[in-house]
């Protein structure tokens, strides 16, 4: 991948010297930025550009570049990843459109693409992209106009699923003063994926921090393991957030646990900062910027009593605390200003003080202060006489920065005229509203926060196919799901499993009352809602009237009652992006309703199962609510672990739920009353 950012020389095929030439387009671009290696030009006949020659095939060229890039209509594509190939060439960019983002019936060239490159061992980026930016050494493939002023270096590098998106990034970055460093269009991944660029990207030592917008995820777990082996921020920006299961009128568990609740806890799990515009990501790309944030307690200075006052709330809302000032603190500040003139408050109102020079005095006496951790400044200003006294105070403000490792976050309302010039400012982030700028900042908090130790996990299994057999396809009897929770540690409710009422009443009085009927048959997955269920049967008679009125032919479930407790419901499926999950939350026949889920891509261990318990609204009434009893915790979280055992050894498991588990007081259990699997 080091070559593909960083090729000594580079083929552009698909160039003419028509003015609208796209492969034309790349080779202004790469003058224009100066890049530093050596660039040959192929298009359908020999010609010139601009004095460099134009050669009307691959072969003609004479060195084998370590780098092409190609712009030929679909139709010619294999033929030219043919000469490639014959060339020598093992990196390519195809930029060429035209494939199965416009339909299906395109995906069997797609196919014959992966077979070429497979054939001459080629690592490719794209189709349908824009390839490559890389600053550092001008290496500018997109194919419309780039110019330097509108990308300047910094240490921000891009992965993104949508060649647009990369021009978008570009803009508002540079409008924020935020600088790039290597961007990359992956298109249509077919070879190299997004975390394919990522492992490189976590290498690259002037990459600092890494953004992706992406509309789905070639290897989700290979993603989070990318993740959590680096302290880089990673901000990703994913699309298609609707609903995706189709299972959601089958199984619970697909309703809480959807495709986009997956992508959100997973990203969790693995310390990735989601975002959900580009605005909020280059937001983050900014607080990032910033000296990593060390704890909560901030100082907030405003030039008005109002910004104090709404800026407070933001600094709570966000899990922030208001820093205590020291008396050294508020010495200062009286030697700084007249009497009476500031409060001693923090949020700090710097009232009737217009002295640009005292305020730069104040944040630094500030950063000085051991129990803050960063300052924020609303700072407001006059148009005209108070604009080169701003500049000084910001650009003092990132001086400041420097001298004492903290962050200051700036935020102002920038007047018109002034924009450009104000978020040119080298060294300093310039944010325009405050709860904009502290949930970009919390990101940092949360990143920068000690992260548990990876040793103390106890889980030791994978998701990989053991010894275990593979389960058969389709919805699995009952009995059969019962008899494989118990084979992980999960206790079932005493059960029979018979054919006909003459059986039923005879197991029955063997079971003792009082019991539970319900239909178990594999076609009824709602059993209440389609009238399959009667509980508290408490002698002959009245299971016998419930077979009756049952009505529907066998098998049946016969249930020992089990005393009243808080019902749970446990669950797991097999997220096309991610692998299996698994699901906790409230259940019985509310938990549609209250959605109280908590969700994790598996392995699970104690820890994490915890953390999970803890997640859920309802974790109050589990613990004991108001003088009510508590319910077994420590057994919850044994179930989740073990749940996530199975799911991790059994991949072909589709969709489970377990509903309702019921706990009962602390330190007497749980137990397992339904349940129902399905194997895809």
């Amino acid at each position: 991948m080091e070559t593909m950012f960083f090729p000594r020389s580079i083929a552009i095929i698909g160039v003419s010297n028509s003015p609208s030439n796209n492969g034309r387009v790349i080779v202004e671009n790469m003058e224009r930025f100066g890049f530093d290696g050596i660039m040959h030009l192929v298009g359908g006949r020999r010609d010139s550009l601009s004095g460099r020659t134009i050669f009307a095939h691959v072969s003609e060229i004479p060195e084998t570049p370590d780098l092409a890039v190609i712009l030929v209509p679909a139709s010619r594509l294999l033929e030219v990843l043919e000469a490639c190939g014959e060339k020598g060439i093992r990196r390519v960019v195809i930029e060429t459109g035209g494939f199965s983002e416009f339909g299906d019936d395109r995906k069997d060239l797609e196919g014959e693409i992966v077979d070429m490159a497979s054939k001459w061992n080629m690592k490719v980026i794209g189709p349908n992209c824009v390839g490559i930016v890389n600053v550092e050494n001008g290496l500018i493939l997109p194919f419309y106009p780039l110019y330097p002023s509108e990308a300047g270096k910094g240490r921000v590098s891009i992965i993104s699923q949508s060649g647009g998106l990369v021009h978008d990034i570009i803009v508002l970055a540079n409008i924020d003063n935020v600088g790039v460093n290597k961007l990359v269009s992956i298109g249509n991944k077919l070879v190299s994926d997004e975390n394919d660029v990522l492992e490189y990207l976590i290498s690259d030592t002037d990459t600092g921090i890494i953004g992706l917008y992406l509309e789905n995820i070639a290897d989700g777990r290979r993603l989070m393991d990318l993740a959590r082996s680096t302290d880089k921020p990673i901000v990703l920006l994913k699309s298609n957030r609707s609903p995706g299961s189709r299972e959601i009128a089958r199984f619970h568990t697909s309703a809480l646990a959807g495709d986009d609740r997956v992508v959100d806890e997973a990203l969790k799990q693995a310390g990735v900062h989601r975002v959900r515009d580009l605005g909020e990501m280059v937001d983050a790309f900014k607080a990032f910027s910033l000296p990593p944030l060390k704890g909560p307690s901030l100082a907030v200075i405003a030039r008005s009593g109002g910004q104090a006052v709404l800026s407070a709330d933001s600094v709570y809302l966000h899990g922030f605390t208001l820093a205590s000032f020291s008396e050294r603190f508020f010495a200062m500040l009286s030697e700084k200003t007249r009497a009476g003139v500031i409060r001693r408050t923090n949020p700090l109102d710097l009232g009737d003080v217009f002295d640009f020079d005292v305020y730069l005095a104040i944040i630094e006496e500030a950063l000085r202060e051991d129990g803050v951790d960063a300052v924020l400044m609303l700072h407001s200003y006059a148009l005209g006489v108070d604009f080169q006294p701003s500049v000084r105070l910001m650009s003092g403000c990132g001086e400041l920065v420097k001298k004492y490792g903290k962050p200051v976050v700036f935020c102002t309302i920038v007047h018109k005229e002034n924009w450009t010039a104000m978020h040119e400012i080298k060294d300093l982030p310039v944010f325009t509203y405050v709860d904009d700028a502290l949930a970009a900042l919390r990101k940092s908090l949360d990143h920068f926060a000690p992260r548990p130790d990876k040793s103390t996990q106890t889980v030791k299994y994978s998701q990989k196919r053991t010894s275990r057999s593979r389960l058969a396809k389709g919805i699995v009897p009952v009995g059969d799901v019962f008899g494989l929770l118990h084979a992980y540690n999960l206790e079932v409710a005493d059960y029979r499993i018979v054919n006909a009422m003459s059986d039923g009443l005879g197991e029955g009085r063997n079971m003792g009352f009082p019991l539970a009927l319900k239909t178990a048959s594999a076609e009824v997955l709602h059993k209440t809602e389609q009238g399959g269920v009667f509980l508290g049967l408490r002698d002959d008679a009245g299971l016998e009237e419930a077979f009756r009125k049952l009505g529907k032919p066998g098998p049946y479930l016969l249930q020992k009652m089990v005393p009243p407790g808080c019902e749970m419901i446990i669950g797991g499926r097999n997220d096309p992006e991610f692998g299996s999950v698994v699901m906790c939350g409230m259940g019985g026949i509310f938990v549609e309703i209250y959605k109280d889920v908590a969700v994790r891509v598996v392995p699970v261990d104690e820890r994490e199962a915890s953390a999970m318990v803890d997640d859920l609204k309802g974790v109050d009434i589990l613990k004991g609510f108001r003088g009510s009893r508590p319910y077994d915790i420590e057994f919850l979280v044994d179930a989740l672990v073990n749940v996530s055992r199975l799911l991790c050894e059994h991949p072909e498991i589709g969709t489970l739920d377990i509903n309702p588990l019921i706990l009962f007081g602390k330190g007497e259990g749980g137990v397992v009353v339904d349940a129902k699997l399905e194997i895809t």
